[in-house]
């Protein structure tokens, strides 16, 4: 038989290594769906092979107004709710309907009138999407595993001449033919010294099953709309994607001790009767060995294919 490059084949494969074609796996196609399902996410969690090194990038966007018309305020132009009290400015110029925000103070009620303290136009909000510098969080795909940090942004990520590493390049490193390398890396590593003790890096706080990413900061200040982050992160591998997960021989095995437990579950519920010919149903037994080949699969997992805990601590 061909190697398995899909769901069905692997549980197929499966069957067969219980001995379908010679006997009957009483295992209804639900209960074998569902028993993938369950190898599939122990090996995505578990195993190294399960997952990967990945960078995220993230498009910072902002809250966003509806309004009648928009056009008639103004970019950076100061905008205050007649309700709420809220406050914003103007992010760009606005075409259409919409309005985006930057540097928001308070909250917006649907319904309230807006006034532009330049222009002094007026409108009704009809509908207010918050983005990411309101929420304070980045939204992920259920697939992001673990989150290790987010890389330095803002005055780090470009130079300019008032910037320390500026001048050093320009004054000391013009020339590297007749100046010394190992200065250079010994300043370097000095001001990245500096900068971890003054600044320090930003903090990020992740659980899965919020599908969020909180970065810790003030990012009115640290950001603004249309900036990129980037995040050091673990996402899982889709098999629908990277179908050889389907031939991996751990999943065989773990799979085929999975639908073996389901196998001597639904038996064990006819223990003791007795079919033609004399033969008795012994599902206990067949439960308890598979118990035992699935005790000793995940040990293995453990101890030879699991990466370590604080790999992927954010």
């Amino acid at each position: 038989m061909a190697t398995p490059i899909t769901r069905s084949d692997l549980q197929q494969y499966c069957l067969r290594r219980l001995g379908k074609g010679v006997i009957d796996i009483n295992v209804s196609t639900d209960q074998i769906e569902d028993r993938t399902d369950e190898a599939l996410q122990f090996f995505q969690e578990y195993h190294f092979d399960g997952v990967e090194k990945t960078y995220l990038k993230h498009k910072v966007t902002a809250t966003t107004l509806t309004v009648t018309d928009s056009s008639q305020f103004q970019k950076n132009e100061k905008l205050t709710g007649s309700t709420s009290g809220a406050t914003s400015f103007v992010f760009d110029a606005p075409t259409s309907t919409t309005i985006r925000v930057k540097r928001e103070l308070g909250d917006y009620t649907l319904a309230e009138t807006i006034t532009g303290a330049v222009t002094g136009a007026t409108d009704t909000v009809t509908t207010i999407v918050a983005g990411d510098i309101k929420n304070g969080y980045v939204p992920v795909t259920d697939a992001i595993l673990g989150v290790v940090k987010v890389f330095p942004f803002g005055s780090q990520s470009s130079l300019d001449m008032f910037d320390v590493r500026y001048q050093l390049r320009l004054n000391e490193v013009f020339d590297f033919a007749s100046t010394s390398v190992i200065y250079y890396n010994m300043i370097q590593n000095h001001i990245s010294l500096l900068q971890e003790m003054l600044v320090g890096e930003q903090s990020v706080r992740f659980n899965r099953h919020t599908d969020r990413i909180y970065v810790d900061m003030d990012w009115d200040q640290h950001t603004q709309p249309d900036n990129y982050i980037i995040f050091e992160a673990y996402r899982l591998l889709d098999p629908a994607t990277y179908n050889d997960i389907y031939n991996d021989m751990f999943v065989k095995k773990y799979l085929t001790a999975l639908i073996k437990l389901q196998w001597g579950n639904n038996l064990s519920k006819f223990a003791g009767v007795q079919m033609p010919g004399g033969v008795t149903l012994d599902g206990v037994r067949i439960m308890e060995e598979a118990r035992q080949e699935i005790e000793k699969i995940e040990e293995e997992m453990s101890l030879r294919y699991e990466l370590p805990v604080n790999f992927m601590v954010g």
